[in-house]
């Protein structure tokens, strides 16, 4: 090619290499704490937490020993049972001075939905598997 006719292509500037790092006195600095006091501390935060757990405990005894109490004012038995359709164990509580069913557990709306899902069982995946 001629030079009149040949083009500048630009070029990409060179990058360039940091000049060698300077030495850099670096300190190194001493522990702030030393071993002794960390194991203080780290015993320290040990009883306050055994203590925390062991206030938390007492408060759920007595939590349980408050709830016992009240059940015991009123007249209940459980009884428990196991149903055959939906192979799901049931709870029955009842009142003893009258007999009344005060709750079953699960109950009986989950029962009969277990049975239905059950018979369905059938009908949803035996054709297909």
């Amino acid at each position: 090619m001629p030079a009149e006719t040949r083009q500048a292509v630009p070029t990409a500037p060179v990058a360039q290499t940091p000049a060698a790092p300077t030495k850099v006195e670096a300190a190194v600095k001493a522990p702030q704490i030393s071993a002794e006091e960390m194991g203080v501390e780290a015993a320290s935060r040990k009883d306050a937490t055994t203590s925390q757990l062991n206030d938390m405990n007492e408060r759920l005894q007595a939590a349980i020993e408050t709830l016992n109490a009240a059940v015991k004012k009123v007249p209940t038995a459980l009884s428990f049972s196991h149903d055959e359709s939906s192979n799901r164990f049931v709870v029955q509580v009842t009142d003893t001075d009258t007999g009344e069913i005060i709750r079953n557990l699960p109950g009986d709306a989950v029962l009969r939905m277990s049975r239905q899902l059950d018979s369905l069982k059938g009908v949803l995946f035996d054709d297909v598997f």
